[in-house]
């Protein structure tokens, strides 16, 4: 049962805004991020826009939210909490 009033698509968003929030208080550009993580820059940089290249909304995997947490220092419970009050914030 669902009783949150936030949707997946808006948590996407929030999660990107999250990201990109932390991203920038590292002083980091998203393509040097991305690198700095393993990751591909324009994957990462659909993560902060929470859709894909296909306009879909983004839905990274475990290990992607483990990398973009450790790129910034955080647990994963901790970037995800950021996610979840950003995404109530923008209700």
């Amino acid at each position: 049962m669902n009783n949150s009033p936030i949707t997946d698509a808006s948590f996407a968003k929030a999660f990107g805004v999250v990201c990109a929030e932390n991203r920038n208080d590292l002083g980091l550009s998203q393509q040097a991020f991305a690198l700095k993580v393993g990751m591909d820059p324009k994957n990462y940089q659909c993560i902060e826009y929470g859709v894909n290249s296909k306009g879909a909304m983004t839905n990274p995997q475990m290990r992607t939210i483990l990398a973009i947490a450790r790129g910034f220092g955080l647990t994963p419970h901790e970037l995800l909490e950021e996610a979840w009050e950003e995404a109530h914030k923008g209700r």
